[in-house]
């Protein structure tokens, strides 16, 4: 921790003026020792090293039924580009009726989920080996609720029958993880039976569960390394919100890993939201970030839209967080380093454990006053960084005596920004 501590702050000493910090070379993509674990403290994930993995994961939901071979690898090529190191992907058809893209049931008979179908399995390895070979992590959700009719009229042991198959059949692939639906509407001994078939049989391997947005009620129902929650079409401004809220109130609490993926709002241009959610998720305890959008559907247009769907902005995410020991970063709100009440409920804070730097992440542009006697420190380097464009500006010095009223360095209305404030001694 002190090490990684000393680095940040010597990060924030290092960048003088934005040519310097836009002129220096991007963070090479880290390589991990697969399986994925649980962190020691539970907040977050690691490798087998215990090096922390930054969760940054894009939602993938109809990549075996849309895609061939081919097209599934530049997708992967294109993501691994913009920093992302997860996709998460459904194992089975959006429908039973529904096939993969070589025309394949994944079970025979009338979807007798005890007798898969080999050759359907065979091509979602050969998907998740291509993935392994990038170094990228694959979430396999191996339920979904329009299945749940299929899986539930066959009973708990035929569920069991399928959970331990795919366990077995995937457990040499270390760069996967299990999701298991959560859905409120479920038979209770669908998730359980699943979960448990999983981990009997996929040593090492994770075991998620995977909520739209319905958090309280998911963390009672299954015990499981790791909870995602993924909005659907059905949930609401007001629902994504309260979501939010209660990731607020109980993120630093918790001791379990959580994801959280962006809203599905029906605007053209989700580029900012996605941003907004991003940082605000994971200055709050998540894991890391899921991003979402229609690219999981692959559509026609998604080689076009790829480039340009909020996921172009995860490179500069990743590149600021990996600068920083993150994992040691807690929702700081309770030191009332923002001192306008309006202000404070828009800007979200996160500092280190020993306060020695925070980070907050501002919607848009704004003064505001910060107090510094909340830090660890005399004297403090500050530094701007675009969520946008990946540029950095040198803040200045701030001492800790004063009230600092700061704003940032492009007065554009609409721009969102990242201040880290550093103590230099």
């Amino acid at each position: 921790m002190i090490v990684r501590t000393f680095l940040a702050v010597g990060l924030l000493f290092s960048i003088k003026t934005a040519a310097s910090a836009e002129n220096k070379p991007a963070i090479p993509p880290q390589t991990y020792q697969y399986p994925l674990k649980v962190s020691a403290d539970g907040k977050h994930l690691t490798d087998q090293t215990d090096t922390p993995f930054l969760v940054i994961a894009d939602v993938a939901w109809q990549l075996l039924r849309k895609l061939d071979y081919q097209e599934a690898v530049q997708y992967l090529d294109i993501r691994k580009g913009q920093s992302f190191n997860t996709i998460l992907v459904h194992v089975l058809p959006s429908l039973p009726t529904q096939r993969n893209f070589q025309k394949v049931t994944p079970f025979q008979g009338e979807n007798d989920i005890t007798n898969p179908n080999k050759v359907y399995f065979d091509y979602l390895e050969k998907v998740v080996s291509a993935a392994k070979e990038r170094n990228i992590a694959v979430g396999l959700v191996v339920s979904r609720q329009s299945w749940n009719v299929i899986f539930e009229s066959q009973g708990e042991e035929a569920c069991r029958t399928f959970g331990e198959y795919i366990g077995k059949r995937f457990s040499k692939l270390n760069n996967i993880f299990w999701i298991v639906n959560e859905d409120e509407n479920q038979k209770d001994f669908l998730s359980k039976t699943l979960t448990e078939s999983l981990k009997k049989t996929s040593e090492n391997k994770l075991v998620a569960s995977l909520s739209t947005c319905s958090p309280p009620d998911s963390l009672k129902k299954n015990h499981t390394d790791l909870k995602v929650f993924i909005p659907d079409s059905t949930v609401t401004d007001s629902e994504y919100a309260a979501l939010a809220t209660w990731q607020k109130n109980i993120g630093k609490s918790m001791k379990s890993p959580f994801l959280i993926a962006n809203s599905e709002f029906p605007i053209k241009d989700q580029s900012a939201l996605i941003r907004k959610q991003a940082y605000e998720s994971l200055l709050n305890s998540a894991a890391g970030f899921c991003h979402m959008s229609t690219i999981k559907n692959f559509n026609p247009t998604w080689k076009t839209n790829i480039t340009k769907d909020g996921g172009e902005y995860m490179k500069y995410l990743v590149k600021i967080l990996k600068g920083l020991p993150w994992d040691y970063l807690e929702p700081a709100a309770s030191l009332k380093m923002v001192q306008d009440t309006t202000q404070s409920t828009e800007i979200s804070v996160s500092a280190l454990t020993n306060k020695r730097m925070v980070m907050m992440y501002i919607p848009t542009f704004r003064s505001f006053g910060i107090d510094l006697s909340q830090l660890t420190g005399e004297e403090f380097h500050a530094v701007w960084y675009s969520p946008r464009t990946g540029r950095r500006w040198s803040g200045g010095t701030l001492k800790r005596k004063e009230l600092a009223t700061i704003e940032p360095p492009d007065p554009q209305p609409e721009w969102d920004w990242i201040l880290l404030v550093g103590s230099k001694n």
